[in-house]
């Protein structure tokens, strides 16, 4: 792989932003810098390395740094708009801003591409994304699994079959999940609590933009615009034109009409820095789908495992009122639903993730959740049991 950058610094700076996160989940490797050096040109990189990681007021970022005023307030608005920093609100009692060297994914990945833009660097960001999660095929897909089972944020890893969850304790604390799935009334719950006049952002779908962008849009038809940004997570989104501010009424309007498509709804930090201090828990809720997103569609490909938090299970309480229609099994983005031998909807209770899908599909009101919290772990998909090719 040729390199337009120095590949030991793309190194130090892949390690110095992964370092920003408050869960850092990637391993940096040398296909992860290929697809860094596809979005950065080499002053950028010099600039990053020497501004580091932390809050910092602007100008001390520009005392760090030594470039005229000029240059510097140019290099740092390139950056800002392209993700890779991010302006935090000043501290009380502070006037002048902070800027801070924004983590990798969740984080830079998706401000790069959020703001819909169309042009070379990010049309080969998008194709080296791609292939990037598709070289997890060449790893055996055991190794695969038990590097990921360690690698992500997880507390426990928990079977999924009730009524007696087996859990296997980790021996060390370790952060929060990243990234957890939420079924739809769960995401209204949130919206609808919000004030009227709270700040909600709503840019593209990463993942979505990111398969646009490499010919391969989405096979379920979602809207592009569906990422939502609440709270001053949000302000930084609509300040950086990475996306524009919704009324709270719309945003509920745009989870209503996802869920209904069969959008999976996986909510975290959308700017996941261990310094910012977010407004809401939960900041970000992305309308994702088995195709696009880059947890379910990589596991829809075979390339990763499945890896979120979930906090339900779906059952089917009397069978009598299923009347056999597919669609439950049609929309399930892990395929833990399927008509039996008898025409009747069965719950695989060892893989589903509780997104809640299959409720909004069944028009007979036949299956429902039931709360179950664990983190869910489903190994990689091989040969003909992928669903994409």
């Amino acid at each position: 792989m040729d390199l337009r950058n120095d590949k030991e610094k793309l190194q130090q700076l892949a390690n110095l932003m992964n370092e920003q996160s408050a869960t850092p989940i990637l391993m940096v490797t040398d296909d992860l810098l290929w697809v860094f050096d596809a979005a950065l040109e080499p002053e950028e990189v010099d600039f990053l390395l020497k501004m580091g990681g932390g809050n910092l007021k602007r100008s001390e970022a520009e005392a760090r740094i030594g470039l005229t005023k000029a240059e510097f307030n140019r290099m740092l608005t390139t950056l800002l708009d392209k993700g890779h920093i991010t302006e935090l609100e000043p501290e009380p009692g502070q006037d002048e801003p902070f800027v801070h060297l924004m983590c990798i994914f969740p984080g830079w990945f998706e401000h790069y591409l959020m703001g819909g833009k169309d042009t070379p660097d990010r049309r080969e960001f998008s194709r080296r994304v791609t292939r990037y999660f598709a070289m997890a095929r060449d790893v055996p897909p055991d190794v695969l699994n038990q590097i990921l089972v360690g690698v992500g944020p997880q507390r426990s890893i928990a079977t999924a079959g009730p009524p007696a969850p087996k859990v296997l304790k980790v021996d060390k604390a370790l952060p929060p999940q990243v990234s957890e799935i939420y079924p739809p009334h769960s995401v209204l719950g949130i919206l609808e609590k919000l004030p009227e006049d709270e700040v909600i952002s709503v840019g593209h779908c990463f993942c979505r933009q990111q398969r646009k962008l490499d010919g391969d849009p989405c096979r379920m038809h979602l809207a592009e615009e569906a990422c939502l940004g609440l709270g001053s997570a949000a302000q930084h989104i609509i300040d950086r034109g990475f996306g524009r501010r919704i009324s709270k009424q719309q945003a509920i309007q745009l989870v209503k009409e996802s869920a209904q498509k069969g959008a999976i709804h996986q909510v975290g930090r959308l700017v996941p820095l261990k310094d910012f201090k977010a407004k809401h828990e939960v900041d970000i809720v992305c309308n994702c789908c088995w195709d696009c997103c880059g947890v379910i569609g990589n596991y829809s490909r075979g390339n990763l495992p499945f890896m979120l938090k979930s906090y339900y299970i779906a059952e089917i309480p009397d069978s009598d009122k299923c009347n056999g229609c597919g669609a439950c099994e049609d929309h399930c983005p892990v395929r833990a639903i399927a008509l039996d031998e008898s025409g009747v909807a069965r719950v695989n209770t060892e893989i589903c993730c509780g997104c809640g899908v299959c409720v909004m599909q069944c028009g007979e009101e036949a299956i429902r959740l039931k709360p179950f919290e664990r983190n869910v772990f489903l190994p990689v998909l091989v040969g003909d049991k992928r669903r994409i090719a």
